[in-house]
């Protein structure tokens, strides 16, 4: 089955003789499917609603802002144990850092299926606990994900090159693994979107359904069992995995800051970047609560969220194909790209207040909010998957072509602030929501959106004032 998969979807556009070389090579195979398996996150497409039920906040329907938060404090303690799971793999390899970190990722998700249970037995308990748990356990997400981000890039490189199979020797075959990794992260979206529209559709039970759909946590373990079978197919070659220190970003920086053009516009990416992020999930929660309420009334509503979720993750995919198909051109059109991608998602954090605030109390106000979820979802996750890889091949290339010798750190750097910057959002709009006096959970976000998007103006202009300022002399070329 994974065989027909790899000739006809996962390797579609690779020579024939590199497929099949591919399908008969055990190691190359087993680094497939673990590249297809290891990200089956079937909680996924419904995080933020599920963390909403699991968090306990009575009396707030509809609220986003504490798995917001807590998604943004996975991107802090991400940023934060860098460093040290960075030693870890430099001292153990890649594939140690990857078996660690999708051992901690299923220690973690069978901790949210436990907060699951209990909110379903002890419902009064769980209410004091919920918060905390769901804050505890996404910050320890973001140290799993350390201990993951890169190291499954440098195993993936290492075996291809190992392989010696014609058609993996270049870099570029990464952008087939990126491309594997999207679509087995859609798998996992479709059916674990179904699973969770399945359960609220035909269980009546609060407590059995809450109970069922966070057994998607669990679903998800199982997933990650299967890619660690995997991986332990793969040769141990001991790749280490370099992470710079705090005095590396530091200089790293500073080799940026001294051509101001290109650090403007990469602010500007980094920035867009973060919104994206925020944004991404964010939408679940309005889109989850309006289709369910449709969904009662019509059962024609239950697959919308499946295939809304579904065009997001291939939105996502699309966007890193885009950046794969047009990687030669980073540096010549990074001016025109950094400034339209960053007004793109200005302009789209604007459009659900400006939905909300415009409509309200109208016959189609419900309509025209599920649309404009629909669409942020669909647009945002093409911004991320384009700007993710992108972003990082520029500054490589920047670093190259102007003579400098700290790509690595300058790449760290600009994740890093992206990061912060997500975690920054995501705490000021908890902040917004917890003050706002409004009952309504869509006038809320509508105010708390709309401040936020005047505060990402503001964070930009002194970049976009920069960009006018700076000579066009100060960009290097190639």
């Amino acid at each position: 089955m994974f065989a027909w998969l790899l000739r006809h979807v996962l390797l579609r556009g690779l020579p024939v003789e590199t497929v099949e070389a591919c399908v008969a090579h055990p190691e190359v195979l087993a680094l497939l499917r673990f590249r297809f398996a290891y990200l089956f996150a079937f909680h996924a497409p419904v995080l933020v609603p599920l963390l909403e039920l699991l968090g306990g906040q009575p009396g707030r329907p509809g609220d986003p802002s504490l798995p917001v938060l807590s998604l943004g404090l996975a991107s802090l303690t991400m940023v934060l144990s860098d460093v040290p799971t960075g030693l870890y793999a430099d001292r153990h390899g890649a594939k140690a850092a990857l078996r660690r970190g999708l051992q901690a990722t299923n220690v973690i998700m069978l901790g949210f299926f436990a907060l699951g249970i209990a909110r379903a037995i002890w419902p009064e308990a769980a209410v004091r606990i919920g918060p905390w748990g769901v804050l505890l356990l996404e910050s320890a997400i973001g140290i799993s994900l350390a201990l993951l981000s890169g190291a499954d890039t440098v195993l993936f490189l290492q075996v291809a090159r190992r392989s010696q199979i014609p058609g993996l020797l270049d870099r570029s075959f990464e952008g087939v693994g990126s491309s594997i990794r999207y679509l087995g992260t859609m798998v996992a979206v479709l059916v674990g979107s179904v699973l969770y529209d399945l359960a609220a559709w035909l269980v009546l039970s609060d407590a059995r359904r809450l109970v069922l759909q966070s057994g998607l946590f669990g679903l998800t373990v199982l997933a990650e069992l299967w890619a660690l079978r995997e991986l332990r197919k793969i040769h141990d070659g001991h790749a280490p995995l370099h992470r710079p220190g705090p005095q590396e970003l530091l200089r790293g920086f500073a080799e940026v800051l001294r051509v101001p053009r290109f650090f403007a516009e990469m602010w500007l990416l980094s920035m867009a970047g973060a919104v994206a992020l925020f944004a991404v999930y964010l939408v679940q929660s309005p889109l989850s609560r309006l289709l369910t309420a449709r969904a009662q009334t019509s059962p024609w509503y239950w697959p919308l969220y499946t295939l809304l979720a579904v065009l997001g993750y291939f939105a996502c995919s699309v966007g890193s194909q885009h950046y794969a198909r047009h990687r030669q051109d980073g540096l010549d059109k990074l001016p025109q790209r950094s400034v339209g991608l960053w007004l793109s998602s200005w302009l789209l954090l604007w459009l659900l207040p400006l939905l909300h605030g415009l409509l309200a109390g109208g016959p189609w106000h419900k309509v025209a909010v599920l649309c404009g979820c629909a669409v942020l979802g669909v647009l945002y996750n093409y911004i991320r998957g384009f700007i993710e890889p992108y972003s990082a091949a520029t500054l490589v290339r920047f670093t190259q072509a102007s003579g400098r010798t700290v790509p690595v750190s300058v790449v760290s750097g600009f994740n890093s602030l992206k990061r912060g910057a997500h975690f920054a959002y995501s705490a000021v709009f908890f902040w917004l929501q917890r003050r706002s006096p409004h009952g309504d959970p869509d006038v809320r976000l509508s105010h708390s959106l709309g401040y936020l998007a005047l505060g990402f103006l503001l964070l930009c202009l002194p970049a976009l004032f920069g960009l006018r300022r700076a000579a066009p002399q100060d960009a290097p070329t190639l």
